[in-house]
């Protein structure tokens, strides 16, 4: 089997964007299963969801979706009510102003930030005090595993970059923002369909033992 072709997040979902959102994913399955609960419990008056991607949570919250592939901002700017509301921007320069969000999301994205110490900054930026950031992502311990972020596209496995971090790590990018919470989620029965519709049912069982998306939740001190 060839070994996947690495490519730049732009790069990767330039290619992957027009069957993101039907290609069987466990971990944004997952990731959706876990992080629903935290959306549902919100209600904010201004959000941006930065690495918004096809808009899956945009349009649920209200929120400015911002993200760097034009590609997948053009799937989400289909969906009712978004168009107008989509930016091409990197997640270390916002192109929204300061303190003028209750609620920074960036959800499955953070790994694919090369700066996120200057993400993290500019989430801080934007907040209001008082404000929450949540973030989710692939998490570190999978990829330390040897996970990788892959997709299929006309018959080839394309590697998106990740670049992983630790909590700590994270708690450091900012002065301003102040860790409240963290969850570690792991595949689990609902998520056993998905690798059967992939022809791998054998990795399921091995999937279950390993965190497979980090959430956190942050305030704006």
């Amino acid at each position: 089997m060839a070994a996947p072709i690495s490519v730049s997040a732009v790069e990767g979902y330039r290619l992957w964007a027009e069957t993101w959102e039907s290609t069987p994913s466990p971990i944004a399955a997952l990731e959706h299963r876990a992080l629903l609960p935290w959306i549902e419990a919100l209600t904010p008056r201004r959000a941006v969801d930065v690495g918004c991607g096809t808009g899956r949570w945009t349009a649920r919250l209200s929120a400015i979706g911002v993200d760097c592939s034009p590609a997948m901002l053009a799937v989400a700017a289909r969906k009712e009510g978004l168009r107008g509301r989509l930016a091409v921007a990197e997640a270390a320069a916002l192109p929204v102003a300061s303190a003028s969000a209750d609620l920074v999301l960036c959800a499955l994205t953070f790994g694919h930030i090369r700066d996120q110490a200057g993400a993290m900054r500019e989430f801080a930026r934007v907040l209001e005090p008082g404000g929450t950031l949540i973030l989710s992502d692939f998490h570190p311990s999978a990829a330390a595993r040897g996970w990788r972020r892959t997709f299929q596209h006309d018959g080839r496995t394309y590697e998106l970059e990740n670049h992983p971090y630790t909590v700590p790590e994270l708690c450091g990018m900012s002065r301003e923002l102040r860790l409240d919470r963290v969850e570690e989620a792991s595949i689990d029965e609902p998520e056993r369909e998905l690798f059967e519709r992939a022809g791998r049912p054998d990795l399921f069982e091995a999937a279950c033992v390993t965190a497979a998306v980090l959430l956190t939740r942050w305030a704006r001190v």
